[in-house]
Parts: C-alpha cells; sequence; structure tokens
C-alpha cells in the first residue's frame, strides 16, 4: 500500500498523568486506556473519556481489553511462565490476633477484569493458571468469551456513569470506542502455531459478531516471530480473513533505535502487506513506526513520555527511571549532560542559538532564557528524601521532559502528514552529519543510518 496519514494516539499509565492529556491531547488523535485502569479507577477514567472524548469534543478513544495478561509469558530470564504472577502484587491483611501478614495476590483491577468479562478469565484468576491456547478451539467458549469483551468496551463507561450517583447524568453522554479490539494474547514463542490460531479464531469470532464499531485485531508476539517466515506468511494469508478491519502490531523487544537492519525491514514488508488490506498501527511505537506511514502504517500508540518501544512484561522492581531530554533531530532521548557536551562545537552559545538548533517549543522558549546553562533544568536533580543515598531527578524536570516531548511528537505528526520519503530521508543524513561527529554521541547514532537504509529501500 502506498502512503497514509500517520495518526498518533495517546495511551494513558495513570491518572496521574491528567496534566499532559488536559494540555496536549488536542494535538493528537485519540486516547488509549488499558481495560485495568478502568477497573482500578473506574469513577476518574469514565469522568476523563466523558471529558476528552464526549459529545463536546469527539475525540476518538480506545479501550484495550487487556486480555493477554491471562496467558502464558515468558520472563525476564526466558523461562515459560503459566502461573500469572505478573498480575500479582504484595498486598497486606489483618491476622485473627490483629497482626498484618503479606501475601501475594492478583490485583484488584485483574481480578475486576475478570469478574467483569466472565470466563476463561475468572477461572484462570480461580487456578491460578494462565489460559491454554486450545481453550480456543471450542467454539462455543470462543464466541460466548468475544462478545463478552466487546461488549465490555461498548458498555463498560456507561455502566460506570450510570452507576455512580455524582455522574449518573452523564451516562447518556458515554462516548463510545472508536472500534473494538478483538480479544487477544501473547503468541508465545514456545508454542507459536497455536497461539497464532486462537489470535486467528478469536478476531474471526469477535467480527461474526458484526458489533456497532469496526473491530481490531492484535497482534502481540516476541520480535523474533518477524523472521519465522511461515507464521508471518500465515499471518499475512489469514488476518485478513477475519474481516477485521485493523491490526495493532506489538513485537515484544522490538527496539527502534537498536533492532537491526532484519528485523526492521521484516517489519517494513509485514506493514506493507497487511495495510493492503486493512489499517495497521504499532501499539508502542516511535518516530520510525510514524515514518513507516509512507509505507502503510496508519497509526501508533504511546504514553506520555515512554512506551514507544514496550515489553509484553512490565519492569518490576527498579526505581523510577530519569525521564531523559528528547533530542528532535535525531529522535531519540540524551542525557543533559551528553548533550550539553556538544554546544561548543555545533555553535551554540546563547539561547537563541538553542532555540534555533535544538528545540524553539514553548517549554525549551520558557526555560532557556538568559543562558544556554537554563538547560539543565531538563536534567536537574536532586535528593528525593532527607535519607537517600541517590540523586534523581525533580519531578519538575520531569515533567518539562514530557512536556517538550509531546510538544515535538506532534510537530512531528504534523510534518509527517505532508513530507515525501526524501524529506524524511533528508532529515536523517541531515541529523547523522551535524550530531554524528560529536563524541559524546557518535557511539549511539548508528540506527540513523540503519532508518535511512530502510526507508529509502
Amino acid at each position: 500500500m502506498s502512503a497514509v496519514e500517520p495518526h498518533v494516539i495517546l495511551r494513558m499509565g495513570s491518572h496521574a498523568e491528567k496534566d499532559y492529556f488536559s494540555k496536549t491531547i488536542h494535538l493528537f488523535d485519540g486516547i488509549i486506556l488499558g481495560a485495568n485502569l478502568v477497573e482500578a479507577t473506574p469513577g476518574a477514567s469514565a469522568s476523563l473519556l466523558v471529558r476528552f472524548a464526549g459529545q463536546k469534543t469527539k475525540l476518538p478513544y480506545y479501550l484495550d481489553p487487556m486480555t493477554y495478561a491471562f496467558g502464558s509469558y515468558v520472563d525476564g530470564t526466558n523461562r515459560h511462565r503459566s502461573d500469572l504472577d505478573w498480575i500479582k502484587s504484595e498486598q497486606t491483611r489483618k491476622t485473627k490476633s490483629g497482626t498484618k501478614e503479606k501475601y501475594r495476590d492478583f490485583k484488584r483491577s485483574y481480578r475486576g477484569l475478570a469478574d467483569r468479562i466472565g470466563e476463561p478469565l475468572k477461572s484462570a484468576i480461580a487456578k491460578g493458571r494462565a489460559i491454554p491456547p486450545e481453550a480456543f478451539n471450542d467454539a462455543v467458549l470462543t464466541e460466548s468469551f468475544c462478545k463478552a469483551v466487546v461488549d465490555y468496551q461498548l458498555n463498560r463507561i456507561q455502566e460506570i456513569l450510570g452507576e455512580d450517583t455524582e455522574f449518573k447524568e452523564y451516562a447518556a453522554e458515554a462516548p463510545r470506542p472508536a472500534v473494538v479490539f478483538a480479544p487477544y494474547f501473547y503468541i508465545d514463542p514456545t508454542n507459536p502455531v497455536a497461539w497464532t490460531t486462537a489470535v486467528l479464531n478469536l478476531a474471526s469470532a469477535s467480527t461474526a459478531l458484526s458489533p456497532e464499531r469496526p473491530v481490531h485485531a492484535a497482534l502481540c508476539a516476541d520480535m523474533e516471530l518477524l523472521t519465522n517466515q511461515s507464521l508471518i506468511q500465515r499471518l499475512v494469508t489469514e488476518l485478513p480473513k477475519t474481516q477485521a478491519k485493523g491490526v495493532w502490531l506489538w513485537f515484544s523487544g522490538l527496539l527502534e533505535e537498536q533492532a537491526d537492519g532484519p528485523h526492521l525491514a521484516a517489519l517494513k514488508s509485514l506493514v506493507q502487506r497487511l495495510s493492503a488490506s486493512m489499517q495497521v498501527y504499532n501499539m508502542h511505537g516511535g518516530y520510525l513506526s510514524l515514518a513507516l506511514s509512507k509505507y502503510g502504517m496508519h497509526g501508533i500508540s504511546h504514553g506520555v513520555g515512554y512506551g514507544e518501544q514496550k515489553g509484553v512484561l512490565p519492569v518490576i522492581g527498579q526505581s523510577t527511571p530519569t525521564v531523559r531530554y528528547y533530542l528532535p533531530s535525531v529522535y531519540k532521548r540524551f542525557g543533559v549532560p551528553q548533550i550539553a557536551r556538544c554546544f561548543k562545537e555545533l555553535g551554540i552559545e546563547t539561547p537563541q542559538d538553542f532555540h534555533d538548533k535544538i528545540c524553539d517549543c514553548v517549554i525549551c522558549k520558557g526555560i532557556v532564557t538568559t543562558s544556554i546553562d537554563d538547560f539543565d533544568a531538563f536534567g536537574e536533580m536532586h535528593k528525593s528524601t532527607p535519607s537517600s543515598r541517590r540523586f534523581a531527578q525533580t519531578p519538575s524536570a520531569a515533567k518539562r521532559c514530557r512536556f517538550h516531548f509531546l510538544l515535538n511528537r506532534a510537530k512531528e505528526l504534523k510534518w509527517m502528514k505532508t513530507a515525501t520519503v526524501a524529506d524524511v530521508v533528508g532529515q536523517l543524513q541531515e541529523a547523522r552529519g551535524t550530531w554524528g561527529p560529536q563524541p559524546s554521541m557518535q557511539s549511539e547514532l548508528g540506527y540513523l543510518g540503519v532508518w535511512e537504509s530502510l526507508l529509502a529501500s
């Protein structure tokens, strides 16, 4: 398929991010929430969607059913797991003696989601075991499951509003999602054929229900699936037969700035082949996926400052990462000192130089005002508590970096709608020429040449 106009859909990870959406969502093409967030904070989620996607604004919204969480997975040690442990958390309860004890159990949000949707999710929770792919060889179970997942997406927000005395009057205004997702699961690399069959069966059963919104499938798999030619050929052949109007790709481990040429070429080829018969999105995509709109990628989604590449399993047990500064000309985040070390060589001596050569968004213009040393505010550090041993990024610095990123992503989206492949390749070449020779940067910019070759071929 030829070039299409790209779309960017912002994904909300928590309601702590509401301020970013309030100020920038009008620059993008929609909002997506995970069903686990809806079940964790039903009232807040429903009121937010009325505000951003209700009758006045009519912003498209999407509700990710998160059914993959109830399937098998491969953990960080490359071990096959079917215990559903990753959707559990450490919790506290009182014993009969009045003392508190810790125990591990399913998160309230996922238990609530299972209760709402029903089988086979409820049985998976009760047994503490993942749903096997063979469960969806049963046509009756598959149809009832798909109907429950589709109905959940179409009606859950209205139900929440109707049950709340404070928001009941807004129930009639409850927005409907732009599309509904068929249930989907991670195509476990230890059993890819069976899981591919299950995902295709679920997509076909969902479209057969003829819901009031278009049905989209989701293809969630390890990045190595891209090089499995027989499975890719099967997906290219059979996904269109499901009658799904779109497909959302999610290749776990595929980092756009780190992936090699063959994997990215396989992604480009898959987009080209699927886009001939359906809309193709990257569920966790960055600038390269946005540029692949020139080859049929209809849209991408990501968070407010993260999530452009996302593994199926969340990173657990690590401290909050530093939100690095998104360097617009190379489409990647870097540490503030790393960028600042290039200023002299690039002739950046004044705030105006910074705005001309680095970024002129309203955030940068408001921060870098009297001296280029003001740029340090994006990397401002402090000890979060008096007893902290390490320095961490201040909340204000993180907020500046996130807003700066969103404004630049909106600028990229607008530019990409009219740019040609030659324009995109030209900017990559210019970036390599400017930043490639910089000692503090050159070892991390190899992806620019890989992207350039990919897009030009």
